[in-house]
């Protein structure tokens, strides 16, 4: 089975969304999704199935104007996103899902190492992130990755649960090499399961 990623496009946004909404209790409005795409600052990536410029073959609405009209996503091969901001030296993680028919093959994992190595290569010393305490399996996922939970803030979502702010700083050499491992690593997890992913800048 083939993946690749490719930047998000503003018809990629109700796919996106909805994977959002079967993702988290609060999940984003479409109109949050669409004004982080303007963000100059903000990089937001799709994971697809099948190889780029792949026609998708489960749509009964093939034609893009149809698909704009009715307000659908352009690829519905879409299975998961990151997205993530650089200001300077910092980086802030801003979402990661994946549907929950493709999760449990490494593909979160392999969202996150993408990210995390993009910030890197954009010389990014510090990585920082909000999570829900109750969301056990990111908190794994997070912790595997070095991140530390730094800061507690009350009511931070808006169905009343706190959120843990994690962090990792990742400028020292020892990071660097430890990343390229896991990159390895998850390279190497998911040519075990027969999946092959690829990136289209």
């Amino acid at each position: 089975m083939k993946f690749y990623l490719r930047p998000m496009e503003p018809g990629d946004v109700p796919r996106v969304a909805a994977i959002d909404r079967v993702s988290f209790p609060t999940p984003w409005s479409p109109s949050a999704f669409q004004s982080e795409l303007k963000r100059a600052s903000a990089t937001y990536l799709v994971l697809l199935r099948g190889d780029e410029g792949e026609p998708t073959r489960d749509d009964k609405l093939s034609s893009p104007w149809l698909r704009r009209f009715f307000g659908l996503s352009l690829d519905s091969r879409i299975v998961g996103y990151v997205g993530f901001r650089v200001q300077s030296d910092h980086g802030h993680i801003t979402t990661i899902a994946l549907d929950p028919d493709w999760r449990g093959h490494g593909l979160g994992t392999y969202l996150l190492v993408v990210a995390l190595s993009r910030m890197a290569s954009s010389g990014v010393q510090r990585v920082t992130l909000e999570m829900r305490p109750s969301n056990d399996v990111a908190y794994q996922l997070y912790r595997r990755f070095g991140f530390e939970v730094v800061e507690y803030q009350r009511g931070y979502y808006r169905d009343g649960e706190d959120a843990w702010v994690m962090a990792v700083d990742m400028g020292e050499a020892a990071y660097q090499r430890q990343l390229d491992a896991w990159c390895e690593e998850t390279r190497r997890g998911l040519d075990e399961q027969g999946i092959e992913a690829s990136s289209v800048t």
